[in-house]
Parts: structure tokens; sequence; C-alpha cells
């Protein structure tokens, strides 16, 4: 099943992903990886068929709330990113860099990818500090994708993309 190889992809990741159903009403989770669980608190378990709006502390997360919901809702925008609050099952905040990219088939948004990076690290590193754990995930990428002839870069959207065409490739074909 073309779902599993993806999940598979998924699950040895050190960046943390998600997957939402895009065509399910308001877009639940469908499955997490270890790396998000680890970012979260939360097992997959507990984030299955849950909005991701559940990591929002008290009180929402402001104004980029409304433009997630706007990027959900238009079908002309393919990925985007957010900086927004979130909050860990143990309550602790950190600042969520969110990359979400849509994976489409025939027209239609079938899957939401997700790709958060904790963005209120203290350990000195700094946006330019994930290159190097995404460059790790990327050799893995090229590995799986060399027979498709696909080339990535060491970036956050890179990432987010290279995800989105792996899911591409492994769900739809």
């Amino acid at each position: 099943m073309p779902f599993e190889a993806f999940k598979d992809f998924l699950d040895n990741s050190g960046v943390a992903l998600s997957i939402a159903d895009a065509r399910a009403e308001d877009f639940p989770l469908i499955t997490a990886n270890p790396a998000f669980c680890r970012l979260t608190g939360y097992d997959e378990a507990e984030v299955i068929g849950r909005n991701c709006r559940f990591l929002q502390p008290d009180g929402g997360g402001g104004p980029v709330r409304q433009r997630i919901r706007d990027f959900l809702h238009d079908h002309a925008q393919r990925e985007e990113r957010f900086l927004i609050a979130n909050r860990r099952k143990d309550g602790s905040e950190f600042l969520n860099l969110l990359y979400m990219t849509k994976i489409r088939e025939a027209g239609t948004d079938l899957y939401i990818v997700g790709s958060q990076f904790d963005f209120t690290r203290h350990d000195g590193r700094g946006p330019d500090g994930y290159d190097e754990t995404l460059r790790q995930d990327i050799r893995e990428l090229g590995r799986l994708t060399g027979e498709m002839g696909i080339v990535t870069l060491g970036t956050y959207r890179s990432l987010a993309t290279s995800a989105a065409i792996i899911a591409e490739a492994k769900l739809i074909l």
C-alpha cells in the first residue's frame, strides 16, 4: 500500500511531520511521526482524528489561525509557512515554525503534510542550525527518490516540499 511506504519515511525522519486528511471536515490528523510525538509530548494515538488546533494555547493561535484557515480553504495555494504559539501535552509552550504542503490528485486536495520545527530552542543554533538535521533527512529523501530524479536543497521549505513530493509519489501512484 502506498501510504505505508510514506509512513515508513515519516517514522524515520528526524523532523516532526504529520499528515491531515484534506477531504474530511476539520482536517483531522491521520498520522504523526515519532519526531512529532517527541516535540509535542503526545502519542500518535492521542492525535489521530484531531485537528492540530489542540496544540494551541488557551485563547487560540492569534491572527495566524485565520491565515491557516485561509490557506486550507484556498485551493490555489499549495504550500505556506506559519509561526504559531503551541503547547505541549505537559503544558509547556513552544514557538512552532510550521510548513504546510497540500498533496493533490486530479485537482483535489487529498492530504496536508505538516512539517513542524521548534523555533524556541535555546541551543544557539537559530534558524540556520536546523540545516544539518534537514540535510540528513534530505539525503534520505534523495536515496528514496533517486530513481525519480528528484533534487532537493537543505532548507525547511525544501524538506516540506520534498516530503510532499514523496507523499504524492507513494500515495498517488
